[in-house]
């Protein structure tokens, strides 16, 4: 079923998890009527988490978001972020492990009070983890090129050689380095892209930026072990639950099919995509403005989403209960 919006469908659902990036937030601010619609869905009685793939710690993520005036109480109930939840559940994923490398990012909160220590060198560390690839140098997905000059499908990056692609050599560096001692990485964005806005000469543009889960996507076709945390995997659905009350009627609400979507769909709730973010720009980027919204996801489905799956999960629907236009 296709909406505008949520307003007409929230009222179906005692709980809903809703996406950050793409759905709520532009990249630099929220889009325009969300912080009202999350006031009239939370005095409805309405269960609001909003469950992000960022990193950041629940702290950094108050830290970002607050001074916007997204606020806890008065536009959600609770704030669940990749990076929070792996740091209350470490212990689950990592093992017996002492060490890690941190790649590409020195960013890391999540570690913060564990007993891990950081090493400088990939070779002495238990595991290496995949940092925010963009805290430097940004990798924007829809130029990159293959090292003959062509530009490459954003679809079609994680299938490549990551050798083959201009621009990755300090990446390329890295992977080799973690193959050649055979260490896991540990992936707590599984988003391929996220939609970033960036400005340049005084002019603000959505831009697709490339983030963690293409480097967890890129080794393992290497060869290599990726551990990952996040949408769509269900640990952080089961560390979302402790919010919901139970029993309650939820519906996920996310602009990726492939994360949000495919994530919402494995924990059995309902599921709303918006086409504010990523899937809005694959539609945008194949020029499938002109036809029906059933056959835009049907060639997402068919011809997008097989590329951009992690293949533990490719036997699973991703086909949205709803779909929105936005948000708000």
């Amino acid at each position: 079923m296709f909406c505008e919006n949520i307003t007409s469908l929230y009222k179906h659902y005692d709980a809903l998890l809703i996406d950050m990036y793409g759905v709520l937030w532009d990249g630099r601010n929220f889009f325009d009527s969300v912080l009202d619609l999350l006031v009239e869905i939370k005095s409805a009685g309405k269960n609001v988490i909003i469950l992000s793939n960022t990193t950041l710690t629940l702290s950094k993520c108050y830290e970002k978001y607050q001074p916007k005036g997204l606020y806890k109480g008065t536009h959600f109930d609770a704030f669940v972020s990749s990076g929070e939840a792996f740091k209350c559940t470490l212990s689950k994923h990592i093992g017996g492990a002492k060490t890690y490398f941190s790649a590409f990012s020195h960013n890391v909160d999540i570690f913060e009070g564990s007993p891990l220590e950081q090493t400088d060198e990939i070779e002495k560390a238990d595991f290496v983890y995949v940092g925010n690839l963009n805290s430097q140098k940004i990798y924007f997905a829809d130029e990159l090129q293959r090292k003959d000059g062509n530009l490459i499908p954003m679809e079609n990056l994680t299938s490549l050689d990551y050798h083959d692609i201009t621009g990755f050599e300090e990446i390329a560096e890295t992977l080799d380095k973690c193959l050649m001692h055979r260490k896991k990485l540990v992936v707590v964005n599984p988003d391929i892209f996220a939609i970033e806005v960036i400005v340049n000469h005084g002019l603000s543009q959505q831009r697709p930026v490339l983030c963690q889960g293409a480097i967890g996507e890129l080794y393992e076709n290497a060869g290599g072990e990726v551990i990952y945390f996040g949408k769509p995997y269900s640990a952080i659905f089961e560390f979302a639950k402790q919010y919901i009350p139970h029993g309650a009627k939820v519906a996920m609400v996310g602009d990726t099919l492939w994360t949000d979507i495919l994530g919402g769909n494995i924990a059995g709730y309902d599921t709303i995509l918006t086409l504010s973010g990523v899937v809005g720009r694959f539609i945008q980027n194949n020029r499938l403005g002109n036809v029906s919204y059933d056959t835009i996801i049907d060639k997402c489905l068919r011809t997008i989403s097989p590329k951009m799956t992690h293949k533990s999960l490719d036997n699973y629907s991703q086909m949205p209960t709803h779909i929105v236009k936005q948000f708000a």
